[in-house]
């Protein structure tokens, strides 16, 4: 009934075609971030070397938290969460406007960071904020229809919150540069809004959607939705309660920190469970959700050292950006692209079945084979060379580890947007009637 009196509302096509047509305009400029922040990455180094909080530093966190991860994580939740709570996109207009602000205020977040201003650096960030709001709008309803409150449900429930109290704290910190009306130290603020949203909106998302991609993926024999059902409601807990922490420049950083780290372990042990017992093979999917799970470990480890040295010596600098190399590649980079070569495919072929255009086998439509070790190795070398160097201020090492981390993101770029290409486009030879159709 619900399904129904939605598309009665808006139309049956309108949903079905929002919910086809948006992932694909999601992917493209994400896939587009995450190639241009690790091109330009060699070129920062030397800020880097200085101090994490640089303009040219933040322009390319940005690019990889907002253009690159939650822009993937968004596209895929506009296809996924109509199938799993059984509702189509409740409000498609607004859909596509989030889509617009999300994209325009990213774009004008990272040129503004670049340039150093922190007038349109507000602007954009109060633009993030309202498209936050919008995407809220049309999920939480959807959510709370839902049949069931299971580990995806509660844990996008919980991380959209947190997307929108971290676009709330982004714009007041912009502000804040200008107006100075905050107070308190600019590091720890800093913190509070970093970690409310690389763990309360995209890690609560990571976490809540491995356990309903991987038993997918691999069909284990292990059942993990309860427990990680509980672990998810936990972390996002104890992640408020270090943002908290944090903001209030509390003495007891250290206990909510350690906390999370001990979550993210309990993670990690249900992951590896999912893994130890599954039935299909391991491709290239499964190797990086492996290597995403033992990245996550050792952004724990340094979350909980950071913790206790802090971030206002040199040291403690130079472990504050080893420690979002290893949170924001290592864990999560390589998670969003393993679940990509399964899911961009799939999602192309959607789009194009609501186009109307020929179907195209899955094996024309995905990253070649022959590409994604090459990826995962270098990216990961790349990644843990990047990690050593700043921890070690070793430039060579630096430089290495940016120009691996560059070379991996440029090609996974190429053959990524060949896969996005598809939804637009027919393969220049017709597909093999004979080979298995999406």
């Amino acid at each position: 009934m619900a399904v129904s009196d939605a598309r009665s509302a808006h139309g049956p096509k309108t949903t079905d075609r929002t919910a086809a047509l948006l992932p694909p305009c999601f992917f493209a400029p994400a896939v587009g971030f995450f190639a241009l922040a690790l091109l330009l990455a060699p070129a920062v180094i030397g800020e880097l070397r200085v101090h994490f909080y640089q303009p040219h530093v933040l322009a390319l966190v940005h690019m990889l938290t907002l253009g690159w991860i939650s822009m993937v994580m968004m596209g895929v939740l506009y296809r996924y969460v109509p199938g799993l709570t059984k509702r189509a996109v409740p409000f498609p207009v607004l859909a596509l406007a989030q889509w617009a602000t999300f994209l325009g205020g990213t774009t004008a977040l990272v040129g503004a960071f670049w340039a150093g201003s922190w007038t349109v650096a507000t602007l954009a960030a109060a633009t993030l904020a309202g498209s936050a709001a919008l995407f809220c709008a049309n999920f939480w309803p959807m959510l709370r229809a839902a049949p069931r409150l299971g580990v995806a449900e509660i844990g996008v429930g919980l991380a959209t919150a947190a997307l929108v109290g971290a676009a709330a704290l982004g714009t007041l910190l912009a502000a804040d540069k200008q107006l100075g009306f905050l107070g308190g130290d600019v590091l720890t603020n800093l913190a509070a809004h970093a970690h409310l949203a690389a763990l309360g909106w995209v890690g609560l998302t990571a976490c809540a959607l491995s356990f309903r991609f991987l038993p997918a993926f691999l069909l284990p024999t292990a059942d993990v939705a309860e427990p990680g059902r509980r672990l998810v409601a936990l972390l996002a807990a104890a992640v408020v309660a270090l943002v908290v922490a944090l903001w209030r420049r509390s003495a007891l950083v250290w206990a909510a920190a350690l906390g999370v780290a001990l979550l993210l372990l309990a993670y990690a042990l249900l992951a590896a469970r999912v893994v130890r017992s599954h039935r299909l093979p391991l491709d290239w999917t499964a190797r990086h959700a492996i290597a995403s799970v033992l990245w996550c470990l050792a952004a724990a480890a340094a979350g909980v050292a950071l913790a206790f040295i802090g971030a206002q010596s040199a040291g403690g600098a130079h472990l504050a950006a080893a420690y979002g190399a290893a949170g924001l590649l290592g864990w999560l980079s390589n998670l969003v692209i393993g679940v990509s070569y399964k899911l961009f495919p799939g999602f192309v072929a959607g789009t194009r079945s609501e186009r109307r255009r020929r179907p195209v086998p899955l094996a024309v439509l995905g990253v070649p084979t022959s590409v994604q070790p090459a990826v995962f190795i270098a990216f990961n070398l790349g990644t843990g060379a990047l990690a050593c160097g700043l921890l070690a201020d070793l430039a060579p090492l630096l430089l290495a580890g940016t120009l691996a981390l560059a070379i991996a993101a440029a090609v996974y770029a190429v053959s990524s947007a060949r896969t996005l290409a598809f939804a637009v486009l027919d393969p220049r030879r017709p597909p093999d009637p004979l080979a298995v159709l999406p």
